[in-house]
């Protein structure tokens, strides 16, 4: 009997406990109660949902030949762990981290029970696969110019979130071959690593890279580790036509050591301190006619500061559509300064000056503004060069379909190399214009666009969008020697007026691939009196932003 009566009474107690865990709580009651996680869920969704309309045999085949990403996997990216304080900031970061993850199409973390009795909390983590076995397949043709890449790649090997890649590319300056393999996460150990050999027609490239980063907002320690050999030929451009070719090879190598100094409220400070060995050299070919730019060791010790803080909100339609955006509206500042060594190889003694700067501000409801501010400086040699950068965007959300940006971006240099000269036209800011249109020494695009978010998606694997635009820039400033190739062939000079041009487009972004890529496809017309250039011309490109 006395059996019995104890059996009930451990009944009634587990019936209690259990009626005290519910799913319906005030997430302000959470961060009061500071409950313990006892337990973590996870919830791991295919790349398609074969319960919609429209489902055929495409998105079960796909369905069936994709492995998951394992619980382990998901498990080894989180920010938090059972038995430990439940914090939600520690979810909400845990959350952006998998958004990150290319094999993710989304990721959602929250708190699905909470027990009163015990104080405690059930935290599920659910995701949502990439498409992430790729036929690569990247075509563009614009400016007389066609490039292509063929291969396959895997995002998401065996459902690690490791990725392995071989393709085939050719553009205007090369072909060739390329093998990676990249991992985001060694074993949960927050450590990752890239490995890329490629043998192209013009030499051979190859980079490793090691690195622990500040993969959480206050991690205590970063190291990095990054050797790189690039060997890629150059061609100079005036009015979209080659002037100049030749070979330019970079041997670099950096490693650098960072730590937390502080954090305080939303606010972390980081210090690195990092060595930086980059020689670049430069050879002759059969399209080379003109002097070939200085050869130049840049290597250096240096010292940078970050301060990050922290301020991220889940936008919509900014530089993408129909899926969420994590987007920091704290300032984020980078400041580096370092000095050239002899001793390291540096041809002299000189001061390197790089100073980043981000913000974002929220005018409105539907309003945000996003500004970026860069300062480059390199003192040597009796040579003082300078690189300004400043782009405003504001985007402006009319309604849930429709929205309206507005862009400005402006550089300007001093003594910049000749091989890194400011280019105006196609990919580079004036899409109705050609590729390589202007050079110079400064550069200036202002960008008007009208976008329609639409509801169609075309068999689940592009969401249709549309856009109409204005560009307005100018590149100004090149080098006198060009001025010399272009009377060799039979120009005036260089075209420096304010360019004009307008374009009407169509954007299909692949909503359930790794890559996430948009395919742009626009319709342009250059306001301008060049013969040589067409009234109104087909432009295709694969693009990360709308």
């Amino acid at each position: 009997m006395w059996r019995s009566l104890s059996l009930l009474s451990l009944s009634v107690t587990s019936f209690t406990l259990s009626a005290q865990c519910n799913s319906d709580f005030d997430s302000a009651l959470l961060k009061q109660q500071n409950p313990t996680i006892s337990a973590i869920t996870f919830q791991r969704n295919n790349v398609f949902d074969l319960t919609e309309k429209g489902i055929f045999w495409l998105h079960r085949f796909a369905n069936a030949s994709h492995i998951i990403s394992t619980e382990e996997t998901i498990r080894d990216d989180l920010l938090f762990s059972e038995a430990a304080p439940l914090k939600l900031s520690e979810l909400a970061e845990t959350e952006r981290l998998l958004r990150s993850r290319r094999y993710l199409r989304d990721a959602k973390v929250e708190v699905v029970s909470y027990c009163g009795a015990d104080n405690s909390a059930v935290v599920q983590v659910s995701t949502w696969d990439n498409w992430s076995l790729l036929p690569k397949i990247d075509f563009s043709s614009e400016g007389g110019e066609t490039k292509y890449s063929l291969g396959i790649a895997e995002d998401n090997l065996l459902g690690s979130g490791n990725h392995i890649q071989l393709d085939y590319s050719k553009d205007s300056e090369r072909t060739g071959y390329l093998l990676s393999f990249a991992s985001p996460n060694i074993f949960g150990s927050h450590w990752n690593t890239l490995v890329s050999y490629a043998n192209n027609s013009d030499g051979e490239n190859y980079q490793f890279a090691l690195q622990r980063p500040f993969y959480r907002l206050d991690s205590d320690w970063a190291f990095n580790f990054d050797l790189l050999k690039n060997k890629e030929q150059v061609t100079d451009y005036l009015l979209a036509e080659s002037v100049n070719e030749y070979d330019r090879t970079r041997n670099q190598f950096e490693s650098s050591a960072g730590f937390k100094l502080a954090a305080r409220g939303q606010s972390i400070q980081r210090l690195l301190l990092g060595l930086t060995l980059e020689d670049v050299s430069f050879s002759e070919q059969a399209g080379t006619v003109l002097p070939l730019p200085a050869e130049r060791n840049l290597s250096a010790l240096w010292i940078e500061y970050q301060l990050l803080q922290d301020d991220f909100y889940k936008l919509y339609n900014i530089n993408q559509f129909n899926r969420v955006e994590d987007i920091n509206a704290g300032w984020q500042l980078r400041l580096r300064l370092g000095y050239l060594q002899p001793w390291l190889g540096a041809d002299a003694d000189g001061l390197q000056l790089t100073l980043n700067v981000d913000k974002a501000w929220q005018l409105g409801p539907q309003t945000w503004i996003f500004s970026e501010l860069s300062y480059d400086r390199l003192a040597w040699e009796n040579t003082r060069q300078e690189l300004w950068h400043l782009a405003l965007q504001v985007n402006h959300q009319l309604n849930a379909r429709n929205s309206v940006m507005a862009s400005i971006s402006a550089e300007k240099g001093r003594n910049l190399f000749t091989d890194e000269a400011l280019y105006l036209g196609g990919d580079s800011g004036l899409r109705a214009f050609p590729l390589y249109y202007q050079r110079g020494d400064n550069r200036m695009v202002a960008t008007a666009e009208y976008r329609h978010y639409t509801d169609w998606n075309l068999w689940q694997i592009f969401d249709v969008g549309f856009a109409a635009f204005t560009d307005v820039g100018r590149s100004w400033g090149a080098n006198t020697q060009f001025d010399y190739a272009s009377a060799q062939n039979g120009r005036a000079g260089v075209d420096d007026k304010i360019l004009l041009g307008v374009g009407v487009g169509i954007r299909l972004l692949s909503s359930h691939s790794s890559r996430g890529t948009m395919v742009h496809l626009d319709l342009t017309r250059p306001v301008t009196d060049n013969p040589d250039i067409s009234s109104w011309q087909w432009r295709a490109t694969a693009k990360r932003r709308f």
